[in-house]
């Protein structure tokens, strides 16, 4: 098996192994002291460390994953930068001011880094070939760096003109950009999405086509039925908890349905 699959598979073990450390730490910390409102009322927890770990992390793996298709690796892009950002701005709590200053210096070092990784893949989509043409991503890849570069834009503009109002309402927003490229994932690994929207050209190889349907439809059930218990208090947390575990299913059936050593070998020698 090359080194480029080896290291495919142990990101994806590793993604895994995040949820279930957020997991036992939530819980852990359940049965310690009750539960809070959501996932993420858990930062002002002894479970905060653990929350904020777990979702860098999870954000470096997904930008650091190739996706099986260009739309997928957008989308898996797009949850990445996202996802730090949820722990880096806490959810506001009542009666709990915001630690403004620390959200400002985390806020803005995680948009210099994402800079200058930007740049980086900039400068290696623009490096010319060997015939003098340089390359051009395609729709979906143009779309991701479009994507990308209204996020920065807006986020380092809120922060400096209103840091109270990104220090209040980021988090929701950052929350949200990750939770809906993860569903977008899920629909582009169904038979229809990798021919219609992904476009992939070669015979589809989902061997789970009902079951990541049957996911989708599970997680739009969940936004309905929670939208509309919206009043109880362990609202969000139940959507949340339903959303995680239904893309915990997903990850652990797409591993499987890609588990094919001769096609990954065929498709990073394609790559080189």
């Amino acid at each position: 098996m090359s080194a480029e699959v080896t290291t495919y598979r142990y990101v994806r073990s590793a993604l895994l192994a995040l949820l279930l450390a957020l997991t036992t730490s939530v819980g852990a910390e359940t049965v310690r002291t009750g539960w809070q409102t959501s996932i993420s009322g858990y930062y002002y927890t002894a479970a905060g460390p653990v929350f904020i770990a777990v979702l860098a992390s999870i954000g470096v793996c997904l930008i650091a994953l190739r996706g099986f298709t260009d739309a997928e690796d957008v989308l898996l892009n797009l949850a990445g930068i996202s996802a730090p950002m949820v722990a880096f701005v806490p959810t506001p709590e009542a009666g709990r001011p915001s630690d403004v200053p620390a959200i400002e210096n985390n806020a803005l070092t995680f948009l210099a880094v994402l800079a200058v990784g930007y740049v980086v893949v900039l400068v290696a989509i623009l490096r010319r070939r060997p015939g003098g043409r340089p390359s051009r991503p395609g729709r979906w890849g143009q779309f991701g760096l479009i994507a990308t570069a209204i996020a920065w834009v807006v986020g380092l503009a809120w922060i400096l003109i209103d840091k109270q109002s990104f220090a209040a309402h980021a988090h929701a927003l950052a929350a949200g950009a990750t939770f809906v490229p993860f569903a977008g994932v899920v629909v582009l690994n169904t038979d229809w999405g990798v021919r219609r929207i992904a476009r992939e050209q070669e015979p589809s190889r989902t061997r789970f086509d009902a079951a990541y349907w049957a996911i989708v439809v599970g997680m739009a059930v969940a936004v309905v039925v929670f939208a509309a218990l919206h009043a109880w208090t362990y609202a969000l947390l139940g959507l949340e908890i339903s959303l995680l575990a239904l893309f915990a299913v997903f990850w652990i059936l797409q591993t499987i349905d890609l588990f094919d050593p001769e096609r990954d070998l065929a498709r990073c020698e394609q790559r080189r």
